[in-house]
């Protein structure tokens, strides 16, 4: 882990229980903080029902696109994206390899799909939080896998309410102004939203400003919400409990506010509109 090297943790994300929606707004949206909070969903039917056997039931036969990697770490490529990563199968054939008591040699995830479009069935299930502007709220999408998983280092464009509604995972998080220590790949690359590095075995020769980068860590707990702020980059751990076969997540996505990309990741993303529009004009 990134202990073993020279790095320095600048604090654990602070937990809030129960924030009411000005607070949030007032000390943590409007700053731009990531906060962990608390005591906000424990209503939530997903919480008792979301088991391996209940999932099944609903979804055994469904096609589901699910993310395999060979080494657990969950990365995309300058050409393809994420497209080489993907396997179609079974609902039911995806969550028996998860609920398998045998390693596997290969790692699977269920990445970042729209529960109103693809599970509709368990949307009754969770609510909508109240702490964004429901004009600017985007579909809630869902995360299953299983312990062992990394999502590497990457930023999102979008405002985060991440829900942990099955185990846990572990954050590590750094602001948008560490980007240039943090060497994304190239902004007309597939993936320009993920760093070039292995933070678990940095290359210094090649990465050498990586020193310097200072990052808030934090486990989120089942039942907790940790907002991350469109462009902070973030490496996501799933971690494993032996009483819970699953580990759960879903996001609440929303549309940040038109300064976020004044950031440093903000204007790289925004560079690339003019691309983008000559392309779409182009087809």
């Amino acid at each position: 882990m990134m202990s073993k090297h020279d790095f320095t943790t600048v604090s654990h994300i602070e937990r809030i229980e129960q924030p009411t929606k000005e607070e949030f707004q007032r000390n943590f949206l409007s700053p731009r903080r990531p906060v962990i909070i608390t005591g906000v969903i424990n209503d939530w039917n997903a919480l008792s029902l979301w088991t391996a056997n209940y999932l099944t039931t609903l979804f055994s036969e469904k096609q589901v696109d699910i993310s395999v990697s060979q080494n657990s770490i969950f990365t995309g490529d300058l050409e393809n994206g994420f497209a080489n990563l993907k396997q179609k199968m079974q609902f039911s054939d995806f969550i028996n390899i998860l609920a398998s008591k045998d390693k596997f040699e290969k790692f699977y995830y269920l990445q970042q799909q729209s529960i109103p479009i693809e599970f509709p069935e368990i949307l009754q299930d969770i609510k909508l939080p109240k702490y964004f502007d429901k004009k600017l709220f985007v579909d809630p999408t869902i995360w299953i896998g299983s312990g062992g998983n990394i999502s590497p280092l990457h930023y999102d464009a979008m405002d985060n309410l991440f829900t942990q509604v099955s185990n846990h995972k572990r954050f590590l998080l750094f602001d948008p102004q560490q980007t240039s220590s943090l060497y994304p790949f190239p902004a007309t690359s597939k993936i320009p939203h993920m760093s070039q590095i292995n933070i678990e075995k940095p290359d210094l020769d090649k990465f050498p400003n990586f020193q310097k980068a200072k990052y808030f860590e934090c486990i989120v707990e089942l039942g907790e919400i940790l907002f991350i702020p469109a462009f902070w980059w973030h490496q996501v751990y799933s971690l494993d409990n032996s009483n819970q076969e699953l580990n759960i997540s879903v996001n609440f996505w929303s549309k940040p506010p038109i300064s976020q990309f004044l950031t440093p990741p903000g204007r790289r993303l925004a560079a690339q509109i003019p691309t983008l529009l000559k392309s779409a004009f182009r087809q």
